[in-house]
C-alpha cells in the first residue's frame, strides 16, 4: 500500500536534511519516500516534494534496475549495515522529464517511533561519469591503436601474439584445437622494384581485404610485419583450417592474376590440438615459419602442414 503522508517528524529533523550539502531523502522498509529535502527535489527535476514523498523509490530509477534495488533495499534492513560514501554503490537515476543521471549514495539506518527508516545521502556524479567514459574510450581507442597495423588496418604482431597466448592457455585448460599459418607473399620485391612502393602498399592493402573476407568471422587475421601475415583459427581442426586457407589463397591469386600482379602466397599451418602438450608461442611461429619456407623451396603457391614432430614445446 503506497504511503501518502510524509514521514512525522519534529521541526529540528526537516531542518537538519534541509542544511546538509548533499540531496537527502527518507524511506521507509516498503521502500517509498517518506522525506525528501530541496536539493534532492531539484537534482531529480520535481517542482514540489509531494510530488515525490509517497511514492516508491523506484520512480527514481531505471525499470532494469528496479528489482536488483528491490532486493538490495530488503538486504539493507536485514542486516542492518551502513554504508558510506563514495564505497561502489553508484547506479543510474532517472529524473522527472526521463533524463539519465549517475550518482553515488550512502545510506544509513534510522528509527523515528520504533520504526526503520533508511536515510540517503545522494550526490550527482553525472560529470565524472562522463569524463570516465571519455577516458575509458580514449585508453580503448589507444589500445586498439596499439594493437592494429596501420597501413592494412588488420590486427598487427603484438595483437596476433597476445591471441596465440590466449589460445595456447584455452587448449591446456580446456582441450579447444586451434591452428596457426603463416604467409608469405611469393616475389613481392618485385611488385616493389618494379612497380614502386606505392602500389606494393596497395597490392598488401588488397591482399589484408580478401583475407579478412575469406576467413572466418572468428578468425584473426594479422599482419606481422613486410609482405608476411598470419592467422589463428580458434577451435579449427586441421581439415577446416586448410579449407579456409585455400579458399584464401585461391582468392587472392585469382584477384592478383586479374590486376597483373605476379604475386602468389606460400602458407605454413601448423595444428595445435594435443592438450597435454606444453606449446609455446615461439615454438609454433617457429614451426609455422619452416612450413612455410618449405613452401616456398618446394615451388611456392601452395600450402605446407608443419611436421607433427616439430619442437612446439615451451622452451
Amino acid at each position: 500500500m503506497t504511503l501518502r503522508t510524509p514521514l512525522r517528524t519534529d521541526k529540528t529533523l526537516a531542518e537538519l536534511i534541509e542544511v546538509i550539502p548533499d540531496a537527502a531523502l527518507i524511506v521507509n522498509t516498503n521502500g517509498h519516500i517518506v522525506l525528501v529535502n530541496r536539493m534532492l527535489v531539484n537534482m531529480f527535476g520535481y517542482q514540489r516534494r509531494k510530488d515525490m514523498v509517497g511514492q516508491s523509490m523506484n520512480i527514481l530509477l531505471p525499470d532494469q534496475v528496479r528489482q536488483h534495488h528491490d532486493q538490495h533495499m530488503r538486504y539493507f534492513f536485514e542486516q542492518g549495515k551502513n554504508r558510506p560514501m563514495g564505497k561502489g554503490f553508484k547506479f543510474a537515476g532517472i529524473k522527472a522529464n526521463g533524463d539519465t543521471i549517475y550518482v553515488d549514495i550512502m545510506l544509513s539506518h534510522v528509527e523515528f517511533d520504533g520504526k526503520d527508516f533508511a536515510i540517503a545521502f545522494i550526490r550527482d556524479t553525472t560529470s565524472n561519469k562522463i569524463v570516465e567514459d571519455r577516458i575509458r574510450r580514449e585508453l580503448e581507442r589507444e589500445r586498439k591503436l596499439a594493437m592494429t597495423d596501420h597501413l592494412t588496418g588488420l590486427e598487427n604482431r603484438r595483437a596476433f601474439v597476445e591471441e596465440l597466448e590466449g589460445n595456447i592457455q584455452s587448449l591446456a585448460e580446456h582441450g579447444w584445437q586451434f591452428a596457426v599459418c603463416f604467409i608469405d607473399l611469393d616475389d613481392f620485391k618485385l611488385v616493389n622494384d618494379n612497380l614502386g612502393h606505392q602500389i606494393g602498399d596497395d597490392v598488401l592493402q588488397k591482399v589484408a581485404h580478401i583475407l579478412k573476407a575469406n576467413c572466418r568471422g572468428s578468425d584473426l587475421v594479422a599482419r606481422i610485419g613486410g609482405d608476411e601475415f598470419a592467422t589463428i583459427h580458434a577451435g579449427a581442426n586441421l581439415q577446416d583450417a586448410m579449407h579456409v586457407l585455400e579458399r584464401v589463397r585461391s582468392s587472392i591469386v585469382q584477384e592478383l592474376s586479374a590486376d597483373k600482379i605476379p604475386v602468389t602466397l606460400s602458407m605454413g599451418l601448423c595444428h595445435c590440438y594435443e592438450q597435454q602438450r606444453h606449446y609455446s608461442v615461439s615454438g609454433i611461429l617457429s614451426a609455422a615459419d619452416q612450413a612455410m619456407y618449405e613452401a616456398k623451396q618446394q615451388g611456392k603457391n601452395q600450402i605446407k602442414i608443419a611436421c607433427v614432430d616439430a619442437d612446439l614445446d615451451s622452451q
